[in-house]
């Protein structure tokens, strides 16, 4: 008997670490002497923020810094004012070495925080954040692509997959110098602020991506000092950057994700010595992972019509990144305000995370929970704080097994009704990672039995009652015959039947 074998490596994704590292937060700080004294805090934000990571033998450095944010209110009760403070980390990751090139995602956030004052210029700082590293790199299951022989059958699988082929970061920074605007007041103070990084288009060149994109900004000042008026400015700055990325191909998929590294603004004076100028400084962190895909033929199932074979299988999952893709889209909300009574919103604003993602019949569901806060005054004109959470649901039509998401708060706006109510908007950026995923039992090894060999059938055809939702690849495995023999003498175009039927079998 002819018969021969042929192995293939086939490319998976290796994952080479994916965990997380969690870190506490436990300080205090003292005011700078040019910031006034709290009487009361209103809220205390933690945001890791990864600056920098370094592949140093098998560990994996990851630097960054926690960004402190106390808002809190000053002896009269009516200025807000913002102090930050900073407090550099490094996690380090142990990863495997020596497997392709490896590609890295690092992503940290906050899990809580909590602040007091424990005296008018001293704040004790509780809180802990999460770094996770995920790390994969092109690894090889070997496979059966192939038996060769006259009385072999095979039944294959044909897989699309994706692995890791480039890794690469770029930081750049955007400095302006931007109006506060016609029609508005003179600054005296800032309180708080959003930066944004958008992603509008990504091109890909020989070696090189050119990246395309929007840094959104909103900033909240105070115009009068005495009664804590405050006002709000919107700027968007619009950034290209070329990013090389070596052995770049245009077929490949790139995943480019933004990230704000530092975020300096300052109220400068104009010509005339007005403060209404903000000097803007924001440095982005650009990552960059690309993915190679691919399609193979994998056997999974294979028999000999003479003798037996004895199969060795594996399983093997495959996953491939069909598309990734940015949409923009609306959440609206209706709040009820607090019920001793709202004058005046100064700001409101909002954090969104995906929580699930699910893909069925061609659409993509994300569920996910908000955090909406507001600054508000009383009559009185004392400001305080408030916090709502949320949940939101977004659909598309995805026409994929599974997505991973991002989701960004791009902007909010708000109206006060006459009902005791506020009615929010918040514009979303969403960016889906999509895939396509396959997992089945590929074999592995396969070798024949010669020495057994069935005996020779005298009967050219044989009766086989079958029953529904039988396959034909099993009744002529059983049978030692060949499928598309079983299928031509029953007329048959289904390889599975749909109801009990009398078969024709022919014996090889």
């Amino acid at each position: 008997m002819d018969f021969k074998v042929i192995n293939k490596a086939i490319a998976v994704p290796e994952t080479l670490f994916d965990g997380f590292d969690e870190r506490p937060v436990d300080c205090d700080f003292m005011l700078p002497d040019y910031y006034p004294d709290i009487a009361a805090v209103l809220k205390c934000t933690l945001r890791p923020v990864v600056q920098s990571k370094q592949l140093s033998g098998d560990r994996m450095l990851v630097d960054g810094v926690a960004v402190i944010q106390v808002l809190y209110l000053d002896e009269v009760r009516k200025c807000v004012h913002c102090c930050e403070f900073t407090k550099p980390f490094t996690s380090t990751f142990p990863v495997k070495i020596g497997v392709g090139v490896p590609c890295a995602w690092v992503t940290a956030k906050a899990d809580y925080c909590n602040c007091r004052a424990t005296s008018p210029r001293r704040l004790d700082i509780h809180g802990a954040f999460s770094v996770r590293l995920k790390m994969q790199a092109e690894g090889g299951a070997d496979v059966v692509t192939a038996l060769a022989g006259d009385t072999v059958y095979t039944r294959k699988n044909t897989v699309a997959y994706s692995v890791p082929a480039a890794s690469t970061e770029k930081s750049f920074t955007l400095s302006e110098v931007l109006e506060l605007g016609q029609g508005k007041p003179a600054a005296v103070t800032l309180v708080r602020g959003d930066a944004v990084p958008i992603l509008n288009d990504c091109k890909l060149l020989a070696n090189k991506i050119i990246v395309k994109g929007d840094l959104m900004m909103k900033n909240l000042y105070i115009c009068d000092a005495d009664t804590g008026e405050t006002q709000q400015v919107r700027h968007e700055i619009p950034f290209s950057q070329i990013i090389d990325v070596e052995g770049l191909d245009e077929e490949w998929r790139c995943d480019v994700r933004l990230d704000i590294s530092t975020c300096d603004v300052q109220i400068t004076p104009n010509q005339n010595g007005e403060n209404r100028l903000l000097e803007i400084n924001v440095k982005i962190l650009a990552s960059v992972q690309c993915y190679r895909n691919g399609m193979a033929e994998v056997v999974t199932d294979a028999y000999s019509t003479c003798c037996p074979l004895s199969l060795e299988t594996r399983r093997l999952d495959t996953e491939c990144l069909k598309d990734i893709r940015h949409s923009d889209s609306i959440i609206k909300e209706t709040l009820d305000l607090p019920e001793d009574g709202v004058a005046q919103i100064m700001d409101i604003w909002c954090d969104a995370v995906p929580v699930s993602e699910t893909c069925e019949d061609g659409r993509t569901k994300i569920t996910g929970r908000m955090t909406i806060s507001m600054l508000a005054k009383d009559a009185q004109g004392i400001t305080s704080y408030f916090e709502r959470p949320g949940d939101f649901n977004l659909e598309y039509d995805d026409d994929c097994d599974a997505v991973e998401s991002d989701v960004r708060v791009m902007d909010v706006d708000y109206s006060m009704t006459g009902a005791g109510q506020v009615e929010i908007r918040a514009d979303l950026s969403v960016t889906r990672r999509c895939y396509t995923a396959d997992s089945f039992s590929a074999v592995s090894a396969a070798s024949a039995n010669e020495d057994a060999s069935f005996p020779t059938e005298k009967a050219a055809l044989k009766i086989y009652y079958a029953g529904s939702g039988e396959s034909l690849w099993e009744i002529a495995k059983a049978c030692h015959t060949s499928m598309d023999a079983v299928m031509e003498e029953n007329a048959l175009s289904c390889d599975v039947l749909t109801k009990d039927s009398m078969l024709l079998v022919p014996l090889c």
